[in-house]
């Protein structure tokens, strides 16, 4: 079972990026790691922004989130 709101356009998909790869940090553990079989991911297309979770396979060929930070 997945959750959140996956996007669903193709599109997109080169900018889907892993929040967290087979691991949660959930309140019910204190926010600590616990492993699982599920990843965070994130659309980080401009207005899209959607997140979710899933053990799809895809997930392998994704890259690890890098938040953008602005230059002075």
């Amino acid at each position: 079972m997945s959750g959140g709101l996956a996007c669903k356009d193709q599109q997109h998909r080169s900018k889907w990026q892993v929040l967290d790869r087979q691991c949660n940090h959930s309140a019910f553990n204190g926010y600590h790691y616990t492993p699982s079989n599920y990843s965070s991911v994130i659309c980080t297309e401009p207005g899209c922004g959607k997140v979710w979770r899933t053990r799809s396979n895809y997930v392998h060929t994704l890259q690890d989130y890098k938040e953008e930070t602005e230059q002075p």
